[in-house]
């Protein structure tokens, strides 16, 4: 269960990550002006800690980059709960929960094999400025999730967002409870 504070520090980067998918232009590459190529998820069979996490980081690190044509590359179901992004976003922005000059950006991923084609992963989070790529610490969350392989690749489930929306608690109250519905998961009790 999450401490109210997590849950207050969460929503905190939640609105932040929300925000910058709406301010990010179209094809960005998540960080500015930044000419790297982004990196690629490696091919995978089976699970294995090495390339597990780097299937994890390059999947979270897409999904948490504020470019909505990355966002979704490598989630379950990710067509289904998109509109429940969409609208978490416009949520968090009207309730001043985020930052147009900031990314929110995964860290200190560990991953934990749970059998041939699943694993859990934990992870914290911390502040990129858009325009300098300052990175700030972390921000003392730690937020865990699962995944399992599709197409070769993998893919953070659909309860995994639904959950990180909820981390906003109340004012994203209804987009993660239409991500919850839209794939097919129940809806968690308010703590």
């Amino acid at each position: 269960m999450r401490k109210h504070w997590t849950a207050a520090l969460g929503a905190a980067a939640l609105g932040t990550v929300m925000a910058l998918a709406a301010a990010v232009p179209a094809g960005a590459k998540g960080g500015g002006t930044t000419t790297t190529t982004q990196p690629k998820s490696p091919k995978v069979t089976t699970c294995s800690t090495s390339t597990a996490k780097a299937g994890i980081t390059v999947a979270m690190d897409d999904f948490l980059s504020g470019n909505s044509n990355l966002a979704f590359t490598y989630v379950d179901m990710g067509s289904k709960i998109a509109p429940s992004y969409a609208l978490s976003e416009q949520l968090d922005t009207a309730a001043g929960l985020t930052s147009p000059t900031s990314l929110t950006l995964p860290t200190m991923i560990t991953v934990k094999c749970n059998g041939k084609h699943t694993l859990t992963f934990s992870y914290g989070l911390y502040l990129k400025d858009k325009t300098t790529s300052t990175t700030g610490a972390p921000l003392g969350i730690t937020e865990a999730g699962d995944a399992l392989i599709e197409h070769g690749h993998w893919f953070i489930s659909a309860s995994t967002v639904c959950d990180l929306e909820s981390g906003a608690g109340a004012v994203a109250a209804q987009a993660s409870n239409e991500c919850y519905t839209a794939a097919g998961l129940p809806i968690p009790p308010s703590s």
